[in-house]
C-alpha cells in the first residue's frame, strides 16, 4: 500500500477495563475494519500504550493499511482527560493515575493522537450517527468494567474544568453506601457496573446461602469482574443472585439520571456499553421506574430514554470521530 494519508480515514481506539477495541471508518462514519484485545492486567501506562497500537495494527492490517495510511487517529480512556495538556487524571478500573498516555501514544504512532474520556466519545458517537442523532442536549451512561457518563449540551460535548465534566459514574447516589474503586462511597459506579455486580452477586451467594447459575470457570471466589454475555445468560435464566445485583443497579443508575436531568435538562438519556448491548431490554424497565419516580419539575415524557444504537462500536466510534474533528466537538 502507498504511504500517502487518505484524509478520509481515521482509526479510533477503546481503551476499557477487559478489552482493547479499536475501529477503522471513512468519512462518512461507516466502520470498514475491527480489532479486539484484552487488557493487559495490573498494566502500566507504557504496556497500555503498546497494547493501543497492537489492536489498532491489527486493526489497520484488515485493510492491508498501516498507520501511515490514516489522517486521524483518536483514543478513548476510562479517565478524565485534560483537554489542554492530554493528561489522564485517574483511570480507577484500571489502577494507574496522573499519566500523559498522549505523550506515549504520539510517540508510537508517529503523528497526533486526539485524546478523550470514554463515556463523552462514546455519547459523541451516539449524538453523531446513533440513537441520540439530531439531539442538541444529550446525557449518556455506558455500563462496562465500570460507569462511565457524557454530556452533550447546546450542541457542544461538555468537558468542563480539567476534563472532569460528565464524570457521571461518580456522582454519590446513597451517602456512606458501597465502597467505589475511587475510594469515596455511595457513587452511582458502586451499584451499576460490571466490577458492582461482581461484589453484589458474592455478597448475595453468602448471605443467602445459594449458589448461581454463572458458569464455574467464570466466576468463582477470586472474580473481579466478568463478560456481559454470561450476566445476560443468567439474568434470563432467572438467577437469583445475578438478578437482584443487575436490578439494584438499574434503580440505582435511574436516580443518578434523575439528578443529571435536574441539573441539564435533557432531551435524551443515552443507555449503552457492554452491559446494555446484552441486557438492555431487561435494564430498561427497572431503570426508567427509578428514573420517573426521582425525576423533578420535567414531565417524563419531555424526556427520551434511549438505548444505544451502536453498541460496542460506540466508543471507539466516538474517539475516532473526535480524531476527524480535531477535538474540536
Amino acid at each position: 500500500m502507498t504511504t500517502k494519508k487518505n484524509d478520509g480515514l481515521s482509526l479510533g481506539i477503546d481503551l476499557g477495563g477487559s478489552k482493547i477495541y479499536a475501529v477503522v471508518t471513512d468519512a462518512d462514519n461507516t466502520i470498514l475494519s475491527r480489532a479486539k484485545i484484552p487488557t493487559p492486567a495490573n498494566a502500566d501506562p507504557e504496556k497500555l500504550a503498546e497494547g493501543l497500537v497492537r489492536t489498532g495494527k491489527e486493526a489497520l492490517e484488515a485493510l492491508s493499511l498501516s498507520f501511515g495510511d490514516v489522517s486521524h487517529i483518536g483514543a478513548a480512556v476510562p479517565s478524565p482527560v485534560d483537554p489542554e495538556t492530554g493528561d489522564c487524571h485517574f483511570a480507577t478500573n484500571l489502577a494507574v493515575k496522573q499519566f500523559s498516555l498522549k505523550d506515549l501514544l504520539r510517540e508510537r504512532f508517529g503523528q497526533e493522537v486526539y485524546l478523550g474520556n470514554d463515556g463523552n466519545l462514546g455519547l459523541l458517537s451516539e449524538v453523531v450517527c446513533g440513537s441520540a442523532a439530531n439531539c442538541r442536549n444529550a446525557v449518556g451512561f455506558f455500563i462496562g468494567t465500570g460507569l462511565g457518563g457524557g454530556l452533550f449540551i447546546n450542541g457542544k460535548l461538555l468537558v468542563g474544568n480539567c476534563g472532569l465534566a460528565g464524570e457521571l459514574g461518580h456522582m454519590i447516589v446513597r451517602k456512606g453506601g458501597r465502597l467505589c474503586g475511587c475510594g469515596h462511597k455511595g457513587c452511582a459506579e458502586a451499584y451499576c457496573s460490571k466490577m458492582a455486580y461482581v461484589k453484589a452477586i458474592h455478597k448475595y451467594l453468602a448471605r443467602h446461602k445459594c449458589t448461581t447459575l454463572l458458569p464455574a470457570d467464570k466466576f468463582h471466589s477470586g472474580s473481579v469482574n466478568i463478560k456481559s454475555k454470561y450476566l445476560r445468560k443468567a439474568y434470563l435464566e432467572g438467577d437469583r443472585a445475578v438478578c437482584a445485583a443487575v436490578d439494584k443497579g438499574s434503580e440505582m443508575l435511574g436516580i443518578a439520571a434523575a439528578d443529571v436531568c435536574a441539573a441539564v435538562a435533557p432531551e435524551c438519556v443515552v443507555l449503552g456499553g457492554g452491559v446494555v448491548a446484552a441486557l438492555g431490554d431487561q435494564i430498561m424497565p427497572v431503570f426508567r421506574e427509578s428514573f420517573e419516580r426521582h425525576l423533578f419539575g420535567i414531565p417524563p415524557e419531555k424526556i427520551k430514554l434511549l438505548l444505544s444504537k451502536l453498541g460496542d462500536d460506540a466508543v471507539a466510534l466516538g474517539a475516532a470521530i473526535y480524531a476527524a474533528k480535531k477535538g474540536r466537538v
